[in-house]
């Protein structure tokens, strides 16, 4: 979406007992920054890993 095809974690968010919650990524073309629950990454239909 909006030519942004490669992510990088910038932050972990975690609670009091130091479990992740969310992630911020930020898109590497435009620096866009956005926030998510950390298990939106496991959906295969919206995120790939690695450098494709």
């Amino acid at each position: 979406m909006n030519r942004e095809k490669h992510f990088l974690v910038t932050e972990l968010f975690c609670d009091e007992a130091g479990v992740v919650i969310e992630i911020e990524l930020q898109a590497v073309l435009t620096q866009r920054n956005q926030r998510l629950p950390w298990q939106s990454l496991q959906d295969a239909h919206c995120w790939l890993s690695g450098w494709n």
